[in-house]
């Protein structure tokens, strides 16, 4: 007889199988941002449809439990002390200023980042091929783009003088595209002024104070709040006559001139690999940080129309998505 498998009864003929129950474990995924999930819903589809190809299904073997605040980045720490609290299995973080609270609230947790401008410029890790500590995740190296970004800007409003920089005074990843951008101005012998906002009640004003200094044109350094209040912004920038350049495509959707950069949605899709990567084992900080592999550039030619500007040719000819 098998006794690894069978159990004889004492002073019986009976014999009983052992039974082992199985539980599956549930993965608690605590998902962390400045903005709503309206904001980016897309984009965490996106997540959860690659969490699903990869075997994690909601209600069945995953949990997400979302925090967020309405455009703020002060309520941020609390929040994810509350994550680190519930003791959820790994941290999902947007953006620099989420991360940075994520960090601040465990050292022990996984925090996975997704739309990170700079992460070793941040020190939020020691390098992209070897991070360290216990973070990993996307970057959207959206400060290495700044450069790129002013050249396009010259080549849709020719004779432009006068470029503004608009930034979120709270992430600081704004500081790195900002001096970026500051240098690529100059180098092409534009006049370069920065303006800020904290909250989206400040976005009035700022349009005012860029128009009064007679601004041509506006860069927006990528930002969440730029997302979550595309449709304010384009409304504002058309009222104005400023043209606007971004880093999301989801801004050129809503209404913007122009942008380029790395895609949100193909982002979150792809952290999910990162995610499942930690489930089974792997550290944070042997996980080098993925950089985006294609940039798109947008155009909303209904905008161009309506601001009286002729795209060039040569810009139409390398734009991925013209929204006509």
């Amino acid at each position: 007889m098998n006794r690894r498998r069978f159990i004889v009864i004492a002073g019986s003929a009976l014999v009983v199988p052992t039974v082992v129950a199985q539980i599956a474990k549930v993965w608690r995924i605590g998902y962390l941002a400045s903005s709503p999930p309206r904001a980016n819903e897309h984009a965490l589809a996106a997540f959860r449809n690659g969490m699903r190809e990869l075997g994690y299904v909601e209600g069945k073997n995953l949990s997400i439990e979302y925090r967020w605040t309405d455009d703020d980045v002060a309520g941020l720490p609390a929040l994810a002390r509350e994550l680190v609290e519930r003791k959820v299995d790994l941290i999902l973080a947007w953006t620099t200023p989420v991360v940075l609270a994520a960090r601040a609230a465990t050292s022990s947790i996984p925090i996975v980042m997704v739309g990170i401008a700079d992460p070793v410029g941040s020190g939020l890790v020691k390098s992209l091929s070897r991070p360290g500590g216990n973070i990993t995740g996307v970057s959207n190296i959206s400060a290495e783009l700044s450069q790129k970004l002013v050249e396009l800007v010259v080549q849709v409003i020719p004779g432009i003088k006068m470029l503004a920089g608009m930034r979120n005074a709270r992430n600081v990843s704004s500081a790195l595209q900002l001096k970026e951008t500051e240098a690529a101005a100059k180098v092409l012998g534009l006049k370069f002024q920065p303006f800020e906002v904290r909250v989206p009640a400040d976005l009035e004003a700022a349009f005012l104070a860029m128009a009064s200094a007679r601004a041509e044109a506006v860069v927006f350094f990528a930002d969440p709040l730029w997302v979550s209040q595309r449709e304010r912004i384009a409304e504002l920038a058309l009222r104005h006559r400023m043209p606007s350049m971004f880093a999301r495509v989801e801004n050129v959707e809503a209404g913007g001139l122009m942008a380029y950069g790395s895609n949100l949605t193909t982002q979150f899709h792809r952290t999910a690999a990162l995610v499942d990567r930690v489930f089974k084992g792997a550290k944070p900080a042997d996980i080098p940080v993925e950089r985006p592999t294609t940039l798109e550039l947008a155009l909303n030619a209904r905008t161009a129309k309506a601001l009286g500007l002729t795209i060039p040719r040569s810009v139409l000819l390398r734009a991925d998505r013209v929204i006509e």
